[in-house]
Parts: C-alpha cells; sequence; structure tokens
C-alpha cells in the first residue's frame, strides 16, 4: 500500500505565537527602527523593561536580532507592515 500524501507545508504553518499587549507595542515600535531609549519613553518605562521584553520577543520568534524580529513578525502576520 503506497503511504498516504503528506499536506505540503506552507511557509506560514508555524504553531501560533501569543505576545503580551506590551511585547505588542514594542514588536510595533520595534518595526519603526525606534531605539530602546525612544521605545522606554514612549511607553513609559524603563529601558531595562524594554530589553526584557525584547529578550522575550527574540525567544518567542525564534530570532537573533532586532530586524530578524520583526522580519518573522511580519511573516507571521503579527504586523501589518513595516515602514
Amino acid at each position: 500500500m503506497p503511504p498516504a500524501p503528506r499536506a505540503a507545508a506552507s511557509p506560514r504553518a508555524v504553531p501560533s505565537v501569543v505576545l503580551t499587549p506590551k511585547e505588542r507595542a514594542i514588536l510595533e515600535l520595534l518595526a519603526r527602527n525606534l531605539s530602546n531609549k525612544e521605545i522606554a519613553v514612549a511607553l513609559a518605562v524603563g529601558e531595562e523593561t524594554v530589553k526584557w521584553h525584547l529578550k522575550n520577543l527574540f525567544g518567542k520568534l525564534d530570532a537573533s536580532s532586532r530586524k530578524h524580529a520583526v522580519r518573522r513578525a511580519l511573516v507571521l502576520g503579527l504586523l501589518e507592515s513595516a515602514p
């Protein structure tokens, strides 16, 4: 008996990523090329808090840099488009 055909994996066939509201806000500002300091000022949080959320974002998105995180978020449909 021949093996059952496998479904083709699409580039978007990845586990869903759940972001907190703060991570989402930081991701949107990250896509606008803001620095950690600028993000901190925009969200009225400390720079260390921004770094903490970025670390979590990198882990959730399996990204190794800020640009990589934005690209992954675009592919996963977490961002509309980067400016």
